[in-house]
């Protein structure tokens, strides 16, 4: 069958498509993302491919089959070799394969690849593709020609009605969902990611790497963990009590540490723990001589009495009028938002848009432009982006798209890795780089960006007093009092909550300013998602009014994938604030509905423990839910607002349903 007759068998599913040339995997029109070809108009010396975004479909590409089949197998307990029997796929070169899918009701997602450098080379493993921003993507289908020459051919064909297309399964939507949080997990399936583990530090001479040591062989990690109420998945990860997605983003690594995917865990700042590190974490509040002293009890040796540092400071008084005269007014770097020589904390979870609203900031103060009708103090920008510098590239390059302004003049500068402020040579050498550019510029910096403190912090946790208390001294030693610039922490939430910094109450206390960044989950419309940014404590002066941001994304024709696929990202756009609305509390008859969900699921939950089943594939069917009720009116009404108006209610299939903290393992 030829191109034009298969483009009216694809048509008549109900799926767009898009032409391209013959041999290419791209299409090199305008706007071919908003409305699908007229297949009449199609010849066989085309190809033709899906637009996912306007087909309401989105697929699997499996680019390296064996890394491939060991993250299906071994991560996401999915046999990938048995869905080639059960789900649409297709190929074009033999080492490949395309799975075709319904795109699930989720929000703002586009494409997800697992990727991994050898050597020189880039290996893209496999990739989730589809969108639900309004950006473009696309898969080229069979007849077409592959670049290779190799014809596209179904392995295993499409049914005959879009209905009876599967809906992508459950544990690649979760995957999909919690991406940032799952991808160094897969990586390290691979053996492509290996954490460092903790620096050790031995507070006085009465302590001992042996003492560790002797912990160590007493205590495996998982016995700690379990202790502190961390649950154990499968043979090899672990569950935090304080996780909000329900993701065993805890991994038990072969050397007998662990590693949290978590940035809002405790154990979540980027390095890998032995049993002495995760209970110092989490049982001495991560003060190594409390952890010591801990150690001794348990192994049955006398603890230790530690002096209390002394200040050798001078110590005199100044009378009033000193103060007094030496008063003055603030010099804004942000007019009333960041002061120059200051601390200034910018807080909220992850992926709650954080970083865009420093990158926004430092490039308005590095271009002098006002930053949302706020008056800047134009000056030298130094950005140290501690969570890698790829994804900044493109957000300084969306800014610029957005904000019709030029970087390349600009006195922006940012690091390729994160600091170690704890360690004294790393901070002095990033100190002395910052001197370097005060030099060629001039003019001392006006604003440094710290994205994240968790990834800037250092041989410490920023639970423990004594570490965090070091932390601030020496950002206040090698940058705020060096260059009397404002400061920009950028730090996760607790985990507990969302109304403080994670980590101790030094940092607040510390602060001269700070902000809460919330994310609005619902955003501006269908296709965006807004921020919030408001004001939680000032030391002098009055704060802020609370500011909303939209998220405008923008696409990047010059930079392509190999599917031809734009990149993207984007940059914030001042919106009109309104205040949230109350959370509505559920009726009684919507809780009764939700509690009988919540009963057959556990239920078919432990029932699929007990057979050694897939607990990720339980589902609930509308007859089971609604029989467990006990309403005799039904339960249409209570169903539509669980799953819509509260979002506590996941629809899994056609009449299947499962909470929204469902389990996966």
């Amino acid at each position: 069958m030829g191109i034009k007759e298969s483009a009216k068998q694809y048509n008549d599913l109900g799926l767009s498509l898009v032409a391209m040339q013959s041999g290419k995997k791209g299409p090199n029109t305008a706007n071919w993302h908003t409305q699908g070809v007229d297949v009449e108009k199609l010849d066989d010396s085309k190809n033709i491919g899906i637009i996912h975004n306007l087909s309401s479909t989105c697929s699997l590409d499996i680019d390296d089959r064996d890394d491939a089949i060991k993250v299906f197998q071994d991560y996401l307990g999915i046999d990938a070799i048995e869905m080639k029997n059960n789900y649409p796929c297709w190929r074009g070169k033999r080492d490949g394969i395309k799975f075709l899918f319904r795109m699930p009701n989720i929000e703002h997602v586009g494409i997800k690849k697992l990727t991994y450098k050898n050597g020189t080379d880039v290996v893209t493993v496999f990739e989730l593709r589809g969108s639900t921003t309004g950006t473009g993507v696309q898969d080229v289908l069979p007849p077409s020609i592959h670049p290779s020459g190799i014809p596209y051919e179904w392995v295993n064909a499409l049914p005959k009605t879009f209905e009876e297309i599967p809906l992508l399964p459950q544990r690649l939507i979760e995957l999909w969902e919690n991406w940032e949080v799952e991808e160094k997990a897969m990586l390290h399936c691979l053996g492509k990611f290996k954490p460092e583990i903790v620096k050790r530090q031995i507070p006085t001479n009465n302590d001992s790497v042996d003492i560790i040591e002797q912990f160590n062989q007493r205590y495996t990690v998982t016995q700690i963990l379990e202790k502190n109420g961390y649950i154990k998945k499968g043979s090899n990860r672990f569950l935090s009590p304080h996780s909000s997605s329900k993701m065993p983003g805890i991994v038990l690594l072969e050397d007998g540490t662990i590693y949290s995917h978590h940035g809002g865990d405790q154990l979540g700042d980027g390095h890998s723990h032995d049993a002495f590190d995760v209970a110092r974490i989490l049982e001495s509040n991560s003060d190594w001589k409390t952890a010591f002293n801990n150690a001794r009890a348990d192994l049955g040796i006398e603890q230790v009495v530690y002096k209390k540092p002394i200040d050798v400071r001078a110590f005199k008084f100044f009378h009033a009028s000193e103060a007094i005269n030496n008063a003055t007014p603030p010099k804004w770097v942000i007019k009333h938002v960041a002061e120059e020589d200051s601390l200034i904390g910018v807080f909220g979870p992850a992926k709650a848009g954080k970083s865009f609203i420093t990158v926004d900031m430092a490039c308005c103060v590095a271009t002098g432009i006002d930053w949302h009708e706020k008056k800047t103090k134009e000056g030298l920008c130094l950005y140290l982006a501690g969570e890698g510098h790829r994804g900044l590239s493109r957000r300084l390059l969306a800014w610029e798209q957005i904000n019709k302004r030029s970087l390349k003049d600009s006195k922006l500068h940012y690091s390729e890795r994160g600091v170690q402020i704890l360690e004294d040579l790393d901070a002095e050498m990033m100190r002395n780089e910052a001197l370097a550019l005060q030099d060629t510029y001039k003019e001392r910096p006006t604003l440094i960006v710290i994205d994240t403190l968790a990834r800037n912090f250092g041989p410490g946790n920023e639970n423990s007093t004594e570490d965090m208390n070091r932390f601030v001294a020496n950002v206040d030693r090698y940058i705020r009092e060096e260059f009397r610039c404002a400061v920009m922490l950028v730090h996760h939430t607790g985990h507990n909550e969302g109304t403080r910094g994670r980590g101790s109450s030094v940092l607040p206390a510390a602060l001269d300013a700070e902000y809460r960044v919330i994310k609005n989950d619902d955003g501006v419309d269908r296709a965006d998602w807004s921020l919030d940014l408001e004001q939680t404590l000032i030391k002098d002066g009055r704060g802020i009014e609370p500011m909303r941001f939209a998220f405008q994304e923008t696409e990047f024709h010059h930079l392509v994938d190999e599917d031809g696929d734009p990149t993207t990202s984007g940059a914030l756009v001042n919106v009109p604030y309104t205040a949230p609305k109350k959370e509505k509390p559920l009726g009684t008859n919507q809780q009764i509905v939700l509690d009988a969900l919540h009963t057959v699921y556990a239920r078919k939950v432990r029932e699929a423990r007990s057979n050694d089943e897939e607990v990720h594939e339980v589902v609930v069917t509308q007859k089971e839910w609604r029989d467990e009720s006990g309403l005799d009116k039904g339960i249409y009404h209570e169903k539509n607002a669980l799953i819509k108006e509260h979002k506590l209610v996941m629809e899994a299939g056609k009449h299947e349903y499962t909470p929204k903290d469902k389990e996966i393992f």
